[in-house]
């Protein structure tokens, strides 16, 4: 897929709409009741790369303070959503046990995860940093999960909701009106080209979370390793 292409209509429908409408945003990231949970692999920014990413929200928060920013600990890039999060779901729902051999059996032969991150994107209501791979290998762990949960009775929603294609790191959403909208395209307009750098990713996190991905409610249950020189 010819992802430039991609993260750009993805960003002109999203303005067109905002032009349009205003900002949309989420009522839910402070309601202490939602119980919305599910389970994930992801990839966790290093310390170098989450700095960069913070120079962005940093710039977002001087011109409309007051939203969900996402931190350090917070940062992270889907590789696939096991089980999307909905309300109710639980740990004692599930089996771990009989989860990790399954992810640990796709992930084998897969080498390290190289992903550029280069310029910003938006939807209504969520502000997004661009991931590029630097090679097949995120691409081939995601048709390995899916080949393997396919032929699998163990609960799951892989491409439920949609399929994953992209490598974006979600950074801010907003949960009231925006007033200030123009500043944010500003500030858009002023990343829409920035290097955040690049990162090699040697593992993979297998978590418990909530729909934001905040880190005082995820709960770490394995880490993958991913081969350094894979044959």
């Amino acid at each position: 897929m010819d992802l430039e292409a991609h993260y750009g209509f993805l960003d002109i429908q999203a303005r067109n709409q905002v032009l349009e409408e205003g900002f949309g945003f989420d009522r839910l990231i402070d309601d202490p009741g939602d119980s919305r949970r599910g389970l994930t692999l992801l990839l966790r920014p290093g310390q170098e790369l989450a700095e960069s990413f913070g120079r962005f929200t940093d710039a977002v928060k001087q011109v409309v303070p007051g939203h969900h920013l996402y931190g350090p600990l917070d940062f992270h890039v889907t590789v696939i959503p096991i089980i999307s999060c909905y309300s109710g779901f639980s740990l004692e729902g599930v089996s771990i046990g009989e989860y990790l051999p399954l992810i640990d059996a796709s992930i084998q032969g897969i080498g390290r995860i190289s992903i550029r991150f280069r310029g910003v994107f938006m939807s209504p209501s969520c502000l997004m940093i661009k991931g590029y791979p630097e090679d097949g290998e995120l691409e081939k762990l995601r048709e390995s999960l899916r080949r393997s949960f396919a032929g699998s009775s163990l609960e799951q929603s892989l491409d439920k909701r949609y399929k994953l294609v992209t490598a974006h790191s979600t950074v801010v959403r907003f949960k009231h009106a925006v007033e200030n909208q123009e500043a944010v395209l500003e500030v858009l307009d002023r990343f829409s080209g920035y290097e955040f750098g690049v990162q090699a990713f040697h593992e993979v996190e297998f978590v418990f979370n909530d729909w934001y991905q905040r880190a005082g409610l995820v709960k770490l249950l394995a880490s993958f390793p991913l081969l350094a020189n894979p044959s």
